[in-house]
């Protein structure tokens, strides 16, 4: 068990998920560094963080898509702790819009922030990494990374991709010592719902039988105390992804069962 001394760094810590993270991490002992654009929502995330060295935690207003803003970002966490042990890429946007009616705009911003901003992080992010004491990346996907769904189709795309990169890093980065973990949540109760883009608004899930926002970022402390390669909080999406994969009509015909009557099981 470790926490105590361990540098960690969380994305998208002003709300949600990476607020939560930030939060548990430092309740056992990490400094903790966090990372979003509103830096008035982080230094109300910091205000709750146990009491203690007012240095030890850093709020950084920082955009995961600005280049120049990350590296400033890093600059200051190099100067304050020297290195890294662990990277939460926890920092994404939603998007709930059937393919006929996405726009470029709102796409882009989508896979800047899902995708390219998080896989430049881990990059920029390196040389603090090979600073660290048995350094752990963990990247924040979703359990629609492993099977798409309708009216998420550019979100899940983002997500497949954030699987992707995960099983390419963990073993270009295996000779730096750097474990790098993907971890899929499922439908988790934050305010990601209220500001996705929503062009036609279709319904939002019913978040009655979602996952607390401290489930997650519990599972994030254990993928650093005990890093694994993938982690899914849902079996049953995990079997649903698998099965997409070698039995695709079947797994089609279960998630329309799932989703409803909004839905039709292709005919070929």
């Amino acid at each position: 068990m470790r926490g105590a001394g361990r540098r960690a760094l969380v994305t998208g810590a002003s709300s949600g998920i990476g607020a939560a993270t930030a939060r548990l991490l430092a309740a056992e002992g990490y400094s903790v560094v966090l990372l979003a654009r509103r830096a008035d929502a982080l230094e109300g995330v910091r205000a709750e963080l146990p009491a203690g060295d007012p240095a030890q935690h850093l709020c950084l207003a920082a955009d995961v898509r600005s280049r120049s803003e990350v590296a400033a970002a890093l600059e200051t966490v190099e100067a304050a702790h020297g290195g890294l042990d662990l990277l939460v890429n926890c920092a994404g946007i939603g998007c709930r819009a059937r393919v006929e009616e996405l726009e470029p705009e709102p796409l882009r911003e989508l896979l800047a922030t899902n995708v390219e901003g998080l896989l430049l992080l881990c990059r920029d992010a390196l040389g603090l990494l090979r600073r660290g004491e048995s350094p752990v990346v963990v990247n924040l996907s979703s359990i629609v990374g492993r099977r798409g769904i309708p009216g998420q189709i550019a979100y899940a795309a983002s997500k497949a991709a954030v699987h992707s990169i995960g099983e390419g890093l963990r073993i270009e980065w295996a000779g730096e010592g750097i474990a790098v973990c993907t971890l899929a949540p499922a439908l988790t109760a934050t305010a990601i719902f209220e500001s996705q883009h929503n062009p036609a608004n279709l319904a939002p899930p019913d978040l009655r039988g979602a996952d607390d926002p401290a489930r997650v970022a519990r599972a994030v402390l254990d993928l650093d105390r005990r890093p694994v390669p993938e982690l899914s909080l849902r079996r049953s999406w995990r079997v649903l992804g698998a099965l997409s994969s070698f039995a695709p009509r079947l797994a089609d015909r279960i998630l329309v069962r799932r989703l409803g009557d909004a839905w039709r099981v292709p005919s070929r």
